[in-house]
């Protein structure tokens, strides 16, 4: 999983940005997309931190409870050792956007796009990866993830980590 596209960065960069960042107002057309392989580079670009992809859906029930605590969590893991990413199946960005709204998430959400569901293994929402500071993929968990969970597996991969 120790992939690196150098020529990428900024391209990554500004996909990470989230909605509302750029000058002027957002909007459900200004919701980055992304596919298996923008997910892997994404991963890649953020070596030597811990990043957390909360693969998630605004009408899903389990979604909207598991969501807070991620956004618990963002705020209290430095963001240069722990980096968030929200990725959504949602098929309508409006809905989507809508959503980011109401719950004020503090970290990019993404749009699931093309091959994104079936290379990445996705067969439920929510879904949680978790890679390590060397871009290894050390959970991958189906259904819901409470708060106290994730900060506990997160804060033992932090101790592992060199």
């Amino acid at each position: 999983m120790r992939i690196c596209l150098y020529g990428c960065l900024a391209a990554l960069l500004l996909a990470l940005a989230a909605p509302g960042a750029a000058a002027g107002p957002a909007g459900p057309e200004d919701v980055k997309r992304i596919d298996a392989s923008g997910l892997i580079n994404l991963v890649a670009a953020e070596n030597g931190k811990v990043v957390v992809v909360n693969i998630f859906a605004s009408w899903c029930p389990p979604c909207r409870e598991e969501i807070p605590g991620l956004i618990n969590l963002r705020k209290d893991f430095p963001a240069d050792r722990v980096t968030f990413i929200g990725v959504s199946v949602d098929k309508e960005p409006k809905a989507l956007y809508a959503y980011m709204g109401e719950m004020y998430i503090n970290y990019p959400v993404l749009l699931a796009a093309g091959d994104f569901l079936q290379r990445t293994g996705v067969t439920a929402v929510p879904q949680l990866l978790v890679y390590d500071r060397k871009g290894d993929l050390q959970i991958n968990h189906r259904g819901l993830v409470q708060e106290s969970v994730l900060r506990s597996a997160l804060n033992r991969l932090l101790k592992n980590a060199p």
